[in-house]
């Protein structure tokens, strides 16, 4: 799940857009003036060509957020925190992941930042690794479980670790289709950028720019698992779809969406926070 919603709100203020150019990118980000010298026929959303995930449902009770999808439960604890500003004082202590028989305990307390809320939770299609969104103090964090082994990986951390700077957070991410790895954009506010992570390999693809993304709304995997569809902003308060080839790596501007296109192409995200 990501901020669409709030950000689609703002958009729909503002008038349609025309189509953007063709203009494939390898590993150098194209320029405004090159999306915008020519324009491409595309069709509108089309739901088939897209893989499907099996939705988790939240359900919240007294100091508790619990997520709910097929086989697996994960219940996070809350405890309240005196002296704190109002949005800070409800932080998670810890969390709890069942599938089965199997049960996995992840204290969050002692971080550094809090976790103040658990925004989306959904897993992978081969149901060994799940997503859990966190929202902290500042940003989002996408933490990923092994559901057999119990073993955590932040992705946070682990861009930092890449050498990667300002990852404020991760609020958008897919699920490939039919491989462990998952799609994500992360960064601040103001710039986001998009990769891959392959969670048995535990390495990144880091996706061309095409060209200053502010922020990315949607993510999709084609059925195929070879093709990512994305929905960007750029320049302020105008959405453009991508598409990536794995098999290239390069990202293709594909059309510029209206706001009556997204309010369609948002009932596609597959992750969501209620």
């Amino acid at each position: 799940m990501n901020n669409a919603a709030i950000w689609f709100s703002t958009v729909l203020l503002l008038g349609g857009l025309t189509t953007t150019s063709s203009f494939i990118v390898g590993t150098r980000p194209a320029t405004p003036e090159q999306i915008s010298q020519r324009s491409v026929n595309a069709p509108s959303v089309t739901p088939s060509i897209y893989s499907s995930i099996k939705p988790f449902k939240r359900n919240n009770s007294t100091n508790k957020i619990i997520w709910k999808g097929g086989n697996i439960t994960l219940t996070a604890t809350t405890v309240k925190l005196e002296g704190m500003p109002t949005f800070e004082q409800n932080v998670i202590q810890s969390i709890v992941v069942s599938k089965g028989d199997q049960k996995h305990t992840i204290e969050t307390s002692n971080l550094e930042d809090n976790w103040l809320d658990i925004t989306s939770v959904v897993a992978s299609n081969s149901n060994t690794w799940l997503a859990v969104n966190a929202k902290r103090s500042s940003g989002n964090t996408l933490m990923l479980l092994n559901l057999q082994t119990g073993d955590v990986t932040e992705l946070n951390e682990q861009l930092k670790q890449a050498g990667k700077k300002n990852i404020e957070t991760i609020a958008t991410y897919s699920w490939a289709p039919n491989e462990d790895q998952i799609a994500f954009s992360y960064g601040d506010p103001s710039k986001s950028s998009l990769a891959i992570y392959n969670v048995q390999k535990e390495s990144f693809i880091y996706l061309p720019r095409a060209t200053n993304y502010i922020s990315t709304n949607l993510i999709l995997w084609q059925k195929n698992g070879k093709i990512l569809d994305y929905i960007s902003e750029y320049p302020s308060d105008q959405m453009i779809l991508y598409r990536y080839s794995t098999e290239s790596n390069k990202v293709k501007p594909v059309k510029k969406i209206s706001r009556n296109e997204f309010a369609e192409w948002f009932k596609l995200d597959k992750y969501p926070t209620q």
